[in-house]
Parts: C-alpha cells; structure tokens; sequence
C-alpha cells in the first residue's frame, strides 16, 4: 500500500515539474508555424516587388496566395489568439508588420523586409479562428509608385 502511494506521489510531482516544459514547447511549436508563414508572404512580397510590373488595376495585378495555418489548441500546440497582416487588429492597417498572439502570449510583432510599401485597404487582414486561411499579395501600381496590396484570401 505505502508503494502505491509513493508512486503516486512521484508521479504527480514528476507530472507538475514536466507540464511548464509542454507549455513552453507548445507555444515555441505555434510560435515556428506563424513564423513559418510569415516567411512565405514576406518571400511573395519580395518576388513580386523583383520580377513583376505594377498595374493600376488590382484584378490584373500579379499576385500571390499565401496560406496560414492557425493550429487547434492541443497538447503539442498553443491555439494563436490572432494573427494579423497590416498592423495591429485595433489598429491602422497599411504598415509592413504582422501582429500575432499565442498561448497567452504578449502580442509580438514581426516587421516585413520589402522593397515597397504595403498597404491592406479595409485595414488589417485579422484572422482569430482556427483551421486554414490565405491571404493575397498583388503588386498595384498606387499613383505611380509599386504598392504590395495584401487582402482576405
């Protein structure tokens, strides 16, 4: 009887020195699949800006689709609180930022290295729920000067 207690108590400390570790785990793991995404629309924008001509006109604009992937809340990942292409989702859209929160997190903020400006015309793209989404890259000519315009996918 003394043994089963004692391995229960073992367990349980085990148990409570192990979980801060999976958290921290779970949201490096989140943290590496938004990144990983911000590296692909950050790459789009690049190769739109370096081998495209702007146009006027949006639905003739050379454009990408970049897909985000908000994982589920589970033991190997933290669900993101959003993500947000543009700015901050209270904020001003049009800035070359992506904003993101996970597991609690403090909302970080990741800067996009383009060579022109971006701009999200209804304000920032904000994605809150879980599962796939994309957003669209297009390069548009704005009043004579290349503009990365970013939308709902």
């Amino acid at each position: 009887m003394i043994r089963l207690v004692v391995a229960a108590v073992l367990t349980l400390a085990t148990l409570s020195a192990a979980l801060p570790a999976v958290d921290d785990a779970r949201a490096g793991r989140t943290d590496a699949e938004l990144e990983g995404a911000i590296d692909r629309i950050e790459r789009a924008g690049q190769h739109l800006a370096a081998s495209e001509d702007a146009v006027p006109r949006r639905a003739r604009a050379a454009g990408r689709r970049v897909a985000i992937r908000l994982p589920e809340a589970s033991l190997t990942a933290a669900r993101p609180a959003f993500v947000a292409v543009g700015g901050r989702p209270d904020g001003p859209g049009n800035r070359s930022v992506v904003a993101y929160a996970s597991g609690g997190s403090p909302t970080r903020l990741r800067g996009l290295s383009l060579p022109v400006p971006l701009a999200t015309p209804d304000g920032p793209v904000v994605f809150t729920a879980s599962g796939r989404h994309a957003v669209d890259v297009a390069l548009v000519d704005d009043a004579g000067r290349p503009t990365l315009v970013v939308t709902r996918g």
